[in-house]
This record gives C-alpha cells, sequence and structure tokens, in this order.
C-alpha cells in the first residue's frame, strides 16, 4: 500500500541502481531544460519507469536561502510529489497501487529509455481523476 520513487543514479549508464530497481519502484531518470535526455542520468527500461526535469531545479538550501541543483535527486521529489498530489485528489486515484501506471500518462520525448517520458503533473492528476 506504498508508493515508492526512487532517483535511477547519475552516472550517464544504462545501469541498474538500487533501491531504484527493486520491482514496484518508480525509477526516475532526469531531463535537460529542453525535454531531452540529461547527459549524466541513468537510463534504460527496465529500470527507468519516467523523466523528469533534474537539471537547474531551484530548492531551498541551508541557512534559509534557495540554490539550483542537478541530478535525478532532483526529478524524483518531483515525482514522489506528484504520486502525494495524486492521492490527495478528490477522484478516484485512492489507491497506490494505481498511481505508476496513471503517472506513466507522461509527455513523450522520443527516447525508449526514458521510459513512459517525462512527468506531466496535470495529465497524471486528470488521468487518476477520470480513470477510476
Amino acid at each position: 500500500g506504498v508508493v515508492s520513487v526512487a532517483s535511477a543514479g547519475n552516472d550517464g549508464q544504462r545501469t541498474l541502481v538500487y533501491p531504484a530497481a527493486l520491482p514496484g519502484v518508480i525509477d526516475v531518470a532526469s531531463t535537460s531544460n529542453w525535454d531531452i535526455q540529461s547527459t549524466f542520468t541513468n537510463y534504460g527500461a527496465p529500470p527507468v519507469w519516467m523523466a523528469a526535469p533534474g537539471e537547474g531545479v531551484m530548492t531551498t538550501y541551508p541557512w534559509g536561502t534557495y540554490a539550483a541543483g542537478w541530478g535525478t535527486s532532483f526529478s524524483t521529489p518531483l515525482v514522489a510529489g506528484t504520486a502525494a498530489l495524486m492521492l490527495g485528489t478528490n477522484g478516484g486515484c485512492t489507491r497506490p497501487s494505481s498511481v505508476p501506471w496513471d503517472l506513466a500518462v507522461a509527455h513523450p520525448i522520443g527516447d525508449l529509455d526514458m521510459g513512459y517520458g517525462r512527468l506531466d503533473t496535470y495529465q497524471a492528476v486528470l488521468a487518476c481523476r477520470v480513470l477510476h
């Protein structure tokens, strides 16, 4: 009954990284600001389920400041947050087991190594509300 999301890793290789490669885990790669595979991201299906922006992501930083970060560790929270948003909607996505398939309503980026494509939060939440 849990949605598990993990980063694919930043070795720029087609390789398994744990815990992302475990069964039932949504493995997240990184896309650039131009919506293509980041040069540093691990890729391939399996293990990659989908991708999310992971370059120049603005985030909080120690001492009340902000900074930009690069890597699949910045892509993964976008997918995890979308999964939480989906489960929190008033729609039909009430079971964690349905979340991965609704997340698959991603924006295709023309690269099979990026799984279902780049995360599309709006479409994922909409699919969650409509398909269930």
